[in-house]
């Protein structure tokens, strides 16, 4: 769906290109659809609700996207046998954001015969990940470091990713739609309208070239698979099955108020640094004025969607199971997908979570804002109430905190 911008953000736009492209050194954007996202971007840099520091870095996320395009689209023209590598078969796991999505995706990433991406070849791939430096490449290092100012704010409290953990499949997209991570949505909103209007099937046909890159020199085990995240893009689900037929897909399901509220924590607390004024969270009369419901509904009508289309490639799990007995849910999905759990699967788990638990992750905040969400209205919705019936999400009457997910 087309939308009209003014005359300055058409220029900004040619500006960024002309950045990116002076940056790398090379021209050839490939297929023009990335020009969507990107204008809706640069038109939200108006946003009066942003200040300088976030106008500043936000457009920095824009240059530096189109780089990683611009650079990767040179690679595979100049190494066009990566675009022959077969793709393995693949875990997929998704769902509305903050159903425990992010905590299945570290405990199933512990299979030895599991190749997961992890978050600094995600935003960094080349060069291509390499087995042999695959655990001391520099890009982990410069990564860490970049990140590790934000130790001890909320957003660590909320959600926190390190360099060297898998992360969601947004970070490595190449066409403007991924930019960190999806989380300025709030204050984002052309951008997020775009995204909600807009085929992603471009975005998936580029991010499959990606994962071939990735997976060129760094491949899973002999007759191991992919085990991959993403929440950001749920509502295009149907999409990435259709242009990747490798992929089984695990849905994770939770009490959708508490998953609402908690996505809206989480956003607020990585948009906080960019907001103009004092700081505060952005209440229902502010940012959020009901879109962030209207986009959940959205995802959870694509979740039915894949669902009942295609039943074969679906594995449902729910947020209570899996904080119920973590063990015990991973071991069923290995179980639904026809796969071998690995040996010492009980072992993997608990050593994991004790990790966690014994400081890698910051213990959640013990009450976050509802941001003017009603849990009966929201549990009233239509569309809420056939999700529920459909994958059998009961209400969390107590909000369940995690240390480990922060959920």
């Amino acid at each position: 769906m087309s939308m009209s911008y003014d005359e300055a953000a058409l220029e900004e736009m040619t500006a960024i290109k002309r950045e990116a492209a002076a940056k790398t050194e090379f021209g050839d954007f490939g297929d023009p659809s990335f020009e969507g996202p990107l204008l809706a971007w640069v038109h939200d840099l108006g946003n009066p609700k942003i200040n300088d520091f976030g106008r500043k870095f936000l457009r920095r996320l824009a240059v530096r996207d189109l780089c990683r395009r611009l650079e990767v689209l040179a690679y595979l023209k100049e190494h066009p046998e990566i675009l022959e590598v077969e793709i393995p078969p693949i875990v997929f796991i998704t769902g509305a954001a903050r159903t425990g999505s992010t905590l299945l995706h570290n405990l199933m990433a512990t299979h030895p015969d599991g190749r997961p991406f992890l978050r600094w070849e995600l935003m960094e791939p080349l060069p291509p990940p390499q087995l042999e430096t695959f655990t001391t490449d520099p890009r982990i290092a410069k990564l860490q470091a970049a990140i590790e100012p934000l130790r001890g704010s909320r957003l660590e409290q909320m959600h926190w990713v390190d360099a060297d953990e898998p992360d969601e499949n947004t970070w490595s997209f190449l066409d403007c739609t991924g930019m960190l991570g999806r989380g300025v949505t709030p204050l984002m909103k052309t951008w997020a309208r775009w995204m909600e209007e807009n085929s992603f099937s471009a975005t998936y046909r580029d991010f499959r070239k990606v994962v071939q890159l990735l997976i060129w020199k760094c491949p899973p085990p002999p007759d191991g698979h992919l085990v991959l995240k993403c929440v950001m893009t749920t509502m295009k689900v149907v999409e990435f099955a259709d242009v990747f037929p490798e992929a089984r897909f695990v849905l994770t399901h939770r009490d959708p108020f508490r998953s609402l509220v908690s996505s809206c924590a989480t956003g607020d607390a990585i948009c906080q640094a960019f907001l103009a004024g004092p700081p505060g969270p952005l209440h229902e009369d502010g940012l959020h004025d009901q879109e962030a419901f209207a986009s959940q509904k959205m995802t959870l009508l694509a979740l039915m969607e894949l669902a009942k289309a295609e039943p074969a490639r679906v594995v449902n799990l729910r947020y209570a199971d899996l904080m119920s007995s973590a063990v015990a849910a991973t071991r069923s999905i290995y179980q639904r997908l026809g796969m071998d759990a690995p040996d010492g699967l009980e072992e993997r788990i608990v050593g994991y979570l004790k990790e966690q638990r014994g400081g890698k992750r910051v213990a959640p905040p013990s009450k976050i804002e509802t941001f003017g969400y009603q849990a009966d209205a929201v549990w009233g919705d239509p569309t809420v109430a056939e999700y529920c019936e459909t994958f059998g999400v009961e209400p969390e009457r107590s909000r369940r905190v995690d240390t480990l997910t922060g959920s």
